[in-house]
């Protein structure tokens, strides 16, 4: 009878240190990154931990799938009355962590206590995306409806988001590598400067912001012919001079190249176009003044006539220019006919 008693007292001790023991079973938990996820140039584990009694030392095995770097993370936690604790470790992968899948082993060691181990696998991505092409150009001018586009350098697209003057546009996000948005800019209630911005999030976190400052200028160009003036007598076998002023958003929102001096015949038909001299800065901020020249020949007609016509950068077209001259021989024509009776 004693022998079985103190038998009972022995199995019921051997299974009140299994139960001590399975109690002190603590779990292991990481939060973030998920398994599978896209990791940048610094990445965060984040864990917590069940079932502990003392300092727990957490640890992390980072290496590169197939071979090659690796690095060990380490850290310590201290579990609160109810057993639980929570932390991090910090992963800031140099220059000789090439991009790519990496294994990370997860563990948790602490005296007398048990942990399980967590392995999840992630892809490192370091480069921010880059743009390859872009349009509308930097400083340009526009005007109506305006298509934005850009091109992406990159493969682990997350989100493209595209604003002006950080107002969102109807259908302005996206994940491929060709951003498309359409800007109506009737909706902006003054022309001037605006701002386009294309931001562009890869899965890792990594975020990269173009800036494409325009003009908005919806207004045609002011064109006026200073000299000569209209019906001015012009001798034949001179080079007549032209002066001609250009009025619109600025000084740079008209090029030369879209300033066209013509003399034409009265019916339309052109004779030579004028060269240009020079393309001077007016009086204003908003002035520009074309200096060219023509010659006038013998063989031209009496009467003829100056045309100018002007497009700006945005594509408004100025009311076309006509200023009617002669060589004089007609009016001495008319005055060698004398009173008509």
């Amino acid at each position: 009878m004693m022998k079985i008693g103190m038998m009972r007292v022995f199995f019921t001790c051997l299974l009140a240190a299994v139960a001590t023991v399975g109690a002190l079973a603590g779990t292991l938990t990481v939060t973030s990154p998920e398994n599978g996820a896209f990791v940048g140039s610094s990445t965060t584990i984040n864990f917590r931990i069940a079932g502990g009694n003392v300092q727990v030392t957490v640890r992390a095995q980072i290496s590169k799938v197939g071979g090659g770097a690796s690095t060990t993370l380490e850290t310590r936690v201290t579990p609160d009355e109810s057993g639980n604790a929570s932390g991090s470790l910090n992963w800031n992968p140099s220059d000789s962590f090439p991009e790519g899948g990496y294994d990370i082993q997860v563990t948790a060691t602490e005296p007398g206590n048990t942990y399980n181990t967590v392995n999840l696998t992630v892809t490192l991505d370091r480069i921010k995306p880059r743009f390859s092409d872009f349009s509308p150009l930097r400083n340009s001018f526009v005007r109506g409806v305006v298509t934005i586009t850009a091109e992406l350098d990159e493969l682990n697209i997350k989100e493209w988001r595209v604003t002006v003057n950080d107002a969102d546009l109807p259908n302005n996000t996206g994940n491929t590598s060709s951003v498309a948005v359409v800007w109506d800019t009737s909706f902006i209630e003054e022309d001037g400067e605006q701002t386009i911005r294309i931001k562009v999030t890869d899965k890792a976190g990594n975020s990269e912001t173009l800036e494409i400052p325009v003009t908005l200028d919806r207004a045609a160009p002011v064109v006026r012919v200073e000299f000569p003036r209209t019906n001015s007598v012009v001798r034949p076998g001179s080079v007549m001079g032209i002066i001609i002023k250009v009025q619109d958003a600025s000084q740079d929102s008209v090029d030369w190249l879209a300033v066209l001096v013509e003399v034409r015949r009265m019916d339309g038909t052109l004779i030579r176009r004028a060269s240009r001299l020079r393309w001077a800065p007016g009086g204003s901020e908003t002035e520009r003044i074309w200096l060219g020249r023509a010659p006038v020949l013998f063989t031209d007609p009496d009467l003829f006539k100056i045309t100018v016509n002007v497009v700006d950068k945005a594509g408004n077209v100025a009311v076309t220019q006509e200023v009617p001259l002669t060589t004089g021989r007609y009016r001495g024509r008319e005055r060698s006919r004398g009173p008509q009776r």
